[in-house]
């Protein structure tokens, strides 16, 4: 037991240093300890990562990640493919969007690493605008300078209409060497053998007909299909195509892990990026991630794509 306080004696009282609510060592029960240096220390360090993080993540997704391109090569096996053509090198780009943070200066670099890849056939499958024409034209000689041996093949996306334009982006294919099919197809030979390269109209602002596409082809002719929106596969799958190649949804331009993206256009729902099969014919198609950007200036965790394909039987 405790020694009991002589009568007349004085206790003292607790000792401000030691439970006081001034103390930063008080103990009262739920008392925040308001001037922990410790505290504050670990707040200042997460706002600063917290803003770090938010610059470096914005930097990267503006200024880094659309400006490294991926050359992403793609080895595809395919039902029917004439054995003449065994190998062949396919090269796709698309969704350039000249005039929205991306012109000649990008351009210019594309056809040097395309030169460098030294493909058999070039495909461009739609939006080389934004919305105007114009910034087109300073890029033509970049065009023009991409040559394949088996010729080069363009496609309309949704954005060459816009405006009226479609007219004056039609001329500049030309000019710049590419043969622009909309609902049509030409022949490429080998020895004996050939192979159909066939290409639609813009499904959301044009009016495509794979029956027009591929008229007079006999069903053994083995036919590549250029279609900007790669939800068409649904529809195309059944006309006999043994590969269709497509862009518009930029993979979703902005992916995170175990979400994927954010969001995609119309046309492009339930076909976003890569490899997939449609139809009950199980025909493969191919959704490239594009060249350049629409709507926001970033990509994020979708590095534009130039994908070079080597097509086997």
């Amino acid at each position: 037991m405790g020694e009991t306080p002589r009568e007349g004696s004085k206790i003292s009282p607790p000792r401000r240093s030691q439970y006081g609510s001034d103390s930063k060592d008080s103990i009262f029960p739920g008392e925040e300890k308001d001037h922990d240096p410790s505290r504050r220390s670990f707040l200042l360090r997460m706002i600063f990562m917290t803003a770090s993080a938010s610059l470096l993540t914005g930097g990267y997704a503006w200024l880094w990640e659309p400006r490294h391109l991926e050359i992403k090569h793609v080895e595809l096996k395919l039902p029917k493919f004439p054995k003449a053509f065994e190998g062949l090198r396919v090269i796709q780009f698309s969704d350039a969007h000249l005039g929205f943070h991306t012109g000649l200066k990008q351009m210019e670099k594309l056809a040097e690493t395309i030169r460098e890849q030294q493909p058999d056939l070039i495909c461009f499958t739609g939006d080389m605008v934004e919305r105007e024409a114009e910034p087109m034209r300073e890029c033509i000689p970049a065009l023009a300078s991409m040559q394949a041996k088996y010729g080069k093949y363009a496609v309309l996306g949704n954005h060459d209409y816009r405006g009226q334009q479609q007219h004056e982006v039609e001329l500049m294919f030309k000019e710049a060497g590419f043969t622009l099919l909309r609902n049509s197809h030409v022949l490429i030979e080998r020895g004996d053998s050939r192979i159909a390269i066939a290409g639609l109209d813009d499904a959301l602002t044009g009016r495509p007909d794979p029956v027009a596409a591929i008229k007079g082809l006999s069903r053994e002719v083995w036919k590549l299909l250029l279609m900007h929106e790669p939800d068409y596969a649904d529809i195309a799958a059944p006309y006999g195509f043994g590969l269709q190649l497509s862009g518009h949804s930029h993979g979703g331009q902005v992916r995170f892990p175990w979400i994927g993206a954010l969001t995609t256009p119309r046309g492009s729902l339930k076909y976003i990026q890569g490899l997939y099969y449609a139809g009950d014919k199980h025909m493969p198609v191919y959704v490239n991630r594009g060249f350049g950007m629409t709507q926001l200036p970033i990509r994020f965790l979708c590095r534009p794509e130039l994908t070079v394909f080597e097509l086997k039987g």
